[in-house]
C-alpha cells in the first residue's frame, strides 16, 4: 500500500513540474525536461537521508554560513560537520547553510551557479557528510 501512495505522490508531482515546464519553456521542451531533471532527482535521491516525519516544534535547527567554524587541517564545511558531530549531534535536529554557492555580492545571496558549492567552502561530497544537512 506504502508503494501505490508514494507511486502516485510522485505522478502528482512529476505532472506539476510539468506544468510549471510548460509554460516556462513550451510544449515542444517540456516533457525532456522533465525527464532530465526526473534522472536527476533519481540519482541525487539515494545520497539524501530520508526524515521519518515533518519538521516540528520540537526539531532545533542550526543556520549558519558555511564558513562560521574553521580550521587549518580542513575546508569550512568539513570543520563545520565535525563541530557539528563532536558538539551538537544531540542538540540540533539539522543544519541549513545559508548559500553556499558561488556567487559575487551581498553575502552569498547574488548566486552565479546553483549548480556548483563554492570552492572556497568545499565541494558537494563535504556538503553530505555524516550530519544532517537541510536544504530549503
Amino acid at each position: 500500500m506504502t508503494f501505490k501512495v508514494n507511486q502516485h505522490k510522485k505522478s502528482m508531482a512529476s505532472s506539476e513540474i510539468l506544468t510549471h515546464l510548460i509554460f516556462l519553456y513550451g510544449e515542444d521542451q517540456a516533457p525532456q525536461l522533465l525527464d532530465r531533471a526526473q534522472k536527476l532527482l533519481d540519482a541525487y535521491r539515494p545520497r539524501i537521508q530520508m526524515r521519518d516525519g515533518k519538521l516540528t516544534e520540537h526539531d532545533s535547527i542550526l543556520i549558519t554560513y558555511g564558513d562560521q567554524v574553521q580550521s587549518q587541517n580542513a575546508n569550512p564545511l568539513q570543520t563545520l560537520a565535525r563541530f557539528c558531530k563532536q558538539y551538537l549531534a544531540q542538540v540540533i535536529g539539522g543544519i541549513h547553510i545559508l548559500p553556499f554557492y558561488p556567487w559575487t555580492s551581498d553575502d552569498g545571496f547574488s548566486v552565479v551557479d546553483y549548480r556548483k558549492v563554492d570552492s572556497s567552502l568545499g565541494n558537494w561530497e563535504d556538503m553530505f557528510l555524516p550530519c544532517k544537512m537541510i536544504f530549503v
